[in-house]
């Protein structure tokens, strides 16, 4: 009888465990190789979702990487863990340092009795520390692909190795069955195919459709460059990325217009050498890394936004944000690109080369009614369907299932 007593009560005991709780008190681990204050579209994306689940209730863990000399652990509205990891490729991809640290931070990761974990990249070994811990846990977890293509660095012969080791990672990660994969755009879905994974959905990249409303008054772009027609890069200073393209067409468009500047915004590790190689000519301005609400500011001021990536983009958050701020965009079509520049009415797509560049460039300036009707088409179409308010309803909907 007493033995029968107590099995009733550890039945009891181990059922209540189990009951998941509220969505107020919900707890998501979210695993991604980059954060704050490294600056990249996913990193903006886990920012930005972050705070969106927070204002719906979530209570918000991070586990990173610590690629320079941050705290290890942040406590506060969201509590961050950063593991030790290596520097290789100029910190483009992040390999945890296992060792004692590592070991002490993911147990105290391991006492945060989580509901959820969702992986940022499924390429990156955090997604693989990531669902290790779920499936220890026994948590359901979600993977957000980022990317429409193999990674690269620039080189080929590690580009060829590197293809072959996110085969062998993703084969790993297959393994694991309690995940659903989503993309941030239709392009990574497809993208997924090629690795045999079906995709559950879209979780967009988004922007945060209050952003114009809560910058400064004041506009400081607006006095520095009045009577110019500005063009703007942010992003990045990767040849991927496809800066050299966009300097190159600027160049020839230097001598047929004299009251266009270009400003370049991002660092990365060819910045040191553009700088030196254009320096003697005033009209571009290389402004280096900025910071949220300048960027959002000097994007206020530009007249057209180019994005001639050749990089394996998801969505360009980029885009979103010049978007939001009335700005023209020029773009090749890489990743999710076409999901918001789906016609000519709301923006131009151009070939991955210098000139097709200056072309579609030539033409805005040539033809500015042109310039301010796609600003006006590009917000409208941004505003209505790429708000982080719509993604994040669609991932808390998605949580609320998997965890019930």
């Amino acid at each position: 009888m007493a033995k029968n007593v107590l099995k009733i009560i550890k039945m009891r005991t181990n059922h209540q465990r189990h009951v998941k709780p509220e969505v107020d008190d919900l707890k998501v681990v979210i695993f991604s190789g980059f954060y704050q204050p490294f600056l990249g579209g996913i990193e903006r994306y886990t920012e930005k979702l972050t705070h969106e689940l927070r204002r719906l209730g979530y209570r918000i863990v991070i586990v990173t990487t610590n690629h320079t000399s941050l705290p290890e652990t942040e406590k506060g509205d969201v509590t961050v863990y950063r593991l030790p990891s290596y520097g290789l490729f100029k910190n483009r991809y992040p390999l945890p340092r296992l060792g004692r640290r590592y070991r002490t931070l993911m147990n105290k990761i391991e006492q945060e009795n989580a509901d959820l974990v969702i992986c940022n990249t499924r390429f990156q070994l955090t997604t693989l520390i990531g669902l290790r811990y779920a499936k220890r846990n026994n948590l359901k977890s979600l993977i957000i692909e980022h990317g429409s293509s193999h990674f690269s660095i620039g080189v080929r012969s590690l580009d060829f190795l590197g293809g072959i080791y996110e085969h062998i990672l993703t084969r790993v990660i297959k393994h694991y069955k309690s995940t659903a994969y989503y993309g941030v755009s239709l392009k990574c879905n497809e993208w997924l195919k090629h690795f045999g994974i079906a995709a559950r959905g879209v979780f967009y990249n988004s922007i945060d459709s209050s952003v114009e409303v809560r910058l400064p008054p004041d506009n400081p772009y607006m006095d520095k460059f009045q009577n110019k027609v500005v063009i703007t890069y942010a992003g990045r200073i990767l040849k991927e990325k496809g800066i050299g393209l966009l300097l190159g067409a600027f160049q020839d468009i230097c001598n047929k217009y004299e009251n266009v500047v270009l400003v370049v915004a991002g660092d990365g590790p060819q910045l040191p050498q553009l700088e030196a190689k254009y320096k003697q000519n005033p009209r571009i301005i290389f402004k280096g890394k900025l910071g949220y609400k300048n960027l959002m500011q000097l994007l206020g001021r530009t007249d057209i936004f180019c994005h001639p990536s050749m990089y394996p983009e998801g969505l360009p958050t980029a885009i979103l944000e010049a978007g939001i701020m009335k700005t023209a965009v020029i773009a090749t079509d890489r990743g999710g690109t076409k999901e918001v520049i789906s016609d000519e009415r709301y923006g131009i797509i151009v070939n991955e080369s210098e000139d097709d560049l200056k072309r579609a460039l030539e033409d805005l300036l040539a033809h500015p009614s042109q310039v301010e009707e796609l600003k006006e088409n590009l917000y409208m179409r941004v505003k209505q369907s790429f708000i982080w308010e719509v993604t994040a309803r669609k991932v808390d909907k998605v949580i609320r299932e998997a965890v019930r």
